[in-house]
């Protein structure tokens, strides 16, 4: 009980920024936080400091944002407004410590403007290197201009899944990444060191390939390290395990990411509960080049990958309940796919456990899902599709049109195919990681 307590406590910041004591509401606020004594005042300036510089760095991103040019000037216009040093102003090279938003444990007294630069992508996140008090580098992901609540939620649920699972001594290497959206608009992520596995495919040839040249064993499994294979295979068991729980829609390869010690781990969580942009997506994200990367289906690391799915899922069903009742708080919070269907919410994640079938059944049942994903052709035949809108052919392709039988298929998954490409033209940039929540009110 201990370790779901400790979880479900979140940090002061948070707090004020989920509405729950509003700093700005004067019949409230002010009674509420001082009357703690000389401590909670302190305490209270500290929150005030943070929100103050929260609203700093948005305005520094609307300035970047306005600046007319490419992406380099932009850049460059972001390295300047941060080396600005005015006798008088506050400034970010060098300023009082105060604890970061996205973990308060540290506290941080200045961004490093020459190591600071933009993601390729439309609003263009800024990748932030903040010094600690203790002289480390701390790197954060600070985008404007988008609502990170549902990512914020899915990675908390994902960081809880993590706590339990290693309470019952099952350590999957997941990766629940810091995430805290400080409003409906802007918010902070902590930056993982990773890459996409579409990256991976295109500059290495291989997972395998990518492991060999980071991590190479000749004694190892395929030739790598038996600690990255391992951690690989346990990661992609926890995570096709739990974004099948979570209905965690529009997987694909740049959505998936890869660390040289082998954790994959998913980002963007942008679809929830079952909905999904693409027609007819496989129960669980599990792609060829995943499993090849594990030897193949007929390999002894494949084998262990199953068995480890078939555990993690036995393991969550027997806090179905906790999970459940999790969801069923934030019927009421805003969050986009949740208040689609709000009344629905809790028995779509109760149907993902299945909890109608016994444990041997359950294991059955998990078998099925794998076997179904694995042999998900036609979430193959979309794969490529999202390459080419990645690469910028997707136009071409429209404009010469596409039939049936060139795709082989069926004339209805043609016009599926066809649907999802006209709904993906305007966007043909790299997704980029989001994430974690607070019920801010909007």
């Amino acid at each position: 009980m201990r370790i779901i307590i400790d979880h479900l406590l979140t940090s002061f910041y948070e707090i004020i920024n989920a509405g729950i004591i509003n700093l700005h509401n004067k019949n409230i606020a002010p009674h509420v936080i001082c009357q703690g004594g000389k401590e909670t005042r302190l305490r209270r300036c500290v929150l005030a400091e943070q929100q103050r510089f929260v609203n700093r760095l948005v305005n520094l991103m609307k300035a970047v944002q306005r600046e007319s040019g490419n992406r380099r000037k932009k850049i460059e216009r972001l390295q300047s407004l941060l080396g600005e040093m005015e006798v008088g102003k506050s400034n970010f090279v060098n300023f009082d410590p105060i604890p970061l938003p996205l973990d308060p444990e540290l506290n941080i007294d200045s961004i490093k403007p020459e190591k600071t630069t933009l993601f390729k992508s439309a609003l263009m996140p800024a990748k932030l290197v903040f010094c600690t008090v203790d002289r480390e580098e701390y790197l954060v992901i600070f985008k404007h201009g988008d609502d990170l609540r549902q990512d914020q939620l899915i990675l908390q649920i994902i960081s809880l899944m993590d706590k339990l699972l290693r309470k019952e001594n099952l350590d999957l290497k997941l990766t629940p990444y810091r995430v805290l959206a400080s409003s409906t608009k802007h918010g902070f992520m902590q930056y993982v060191e990773s890459v996409s596995v579409a990256e991976v495919l295109a500059t290495e040839g291989s997972i395998q390939n990518f492991f060999r040249k980071h991590a190479p064993n000749e004694k190892g499994p395929h030739g790598i390290s038996p600690d990255v294979m391992d951690t690989y295979v346990k990661s992609c068991a926890g995570y096709c395990v739990i974004t099948y729980i979570l209905g965690v829609g529009d997987r694909h390869l740049d959505n998936l990411l890869l660390t040289k010690t082998g954790k994959l781990f998913h980002i963007d969580f942008g679809y929830i509960l079952g909905r999904d942009p693409k027609p007819l997506p496989p129960p669980m994200k599990l792609s060829r080049e995943m499993v090849e990367a594990m030897g193949g289906t007929q390999s002894e690391q494949y084998q262990e990958f199953r068995k480890q799915c078939y555990t993690a899922f036995l393991h969550l069903r027997r806090y179905a309940n906790l999970i459940l009742n999790l969801f069923s708080l934030m019927v009421d919070a805003n969050i986009p796919d949740i208040a689609l269907e709000p009344d629905k919410t809790v028995k779509k994640v109760q149907d993902k456990f299945r909890l109608d079938l016994s444990d041997e059944e359950a294991v059955l049942y998990m078998q099925n899902l794998i076997d179904d994903s694995v042999g998900a052709l036609f979430a193959a035949v979309v794969e490529q599709i999202h390459k080419f809108a990645q690469v910028g052919l997707l136009r071409l392709l429209l404009h010469h049109g596409m039939s049936g039988d060139k795709m082989k298929c069926g004339s209805f998954q043609s016009h599926l195919i066809s649907s999802h490409l006209i709904s993906h033209t305007h966007d043909l940039s790299l997704p980029l990681p989001l994430c974690w929540l607070s019920t801010l009110s909007t």
